[in-house]
């Protein structure tokens, strides 16, 4: 969705690319009038500088999100954990069996959009390299 300055321009305003048609959100900007068409609004340069920042600005998240950390369950720090006579902790069964069982939420996340990454590398010529980064 598209305002200016909290006032609703359109609905559905593409502003980011077809390869990222997976991302929904909203942009307010101060710097666009308010009473232009929208053809006007389509071909403005402010516009353009939009596009390509949210476009940067989506792709440094999935980049963030890419580089995170495995995420902790809290159910260890309840569980009990068996200590030896020097004070080790000694790994149960249970435990090996799910650390290999374990996913990284991105690893989930790039199964559902990796057609779209891969569709991004071949048509965004200025983001080619930021994307294949991505590429697993």
């Amino acid at each position: 969705k598209l305002y200016v300055r909290k006032v609703l321009i359109s609905d559905d305003f593409e502003l980011l690319p077809k390869y990222m048609s997976f991302v929904t959100g909203v942009v307010d900007s101060d710097d666009l009038p308010l009473n232009v068409n929208r053809e006007t609004l389509q071909e403005s340069k402010i516009i353009s500088i939009i596009r390509k920042k949210v476009t940067r600005k989506v792709i440094d998240m999935i980049s963030k999100f890419s580089k995170s950390e495995m995420p902790e369950d809290e159910e260890k720090e309840e569980a009990e954990l068996e200590i030896d006579e020097e004070g080790n902790i000694i790994p149960s069964e249970d435990e090996e069996e799910e650390k290999e069982d374990k996913v990284h939420p991105y690893t989930a996340w790039y199964e559902k959009f990796a057609p779209s990454l891969k569709m991004g590398v071949v048509e965004d010529e200025p983001n080619r390299k930021r994307l294949s980064k991505l590429i697993r």
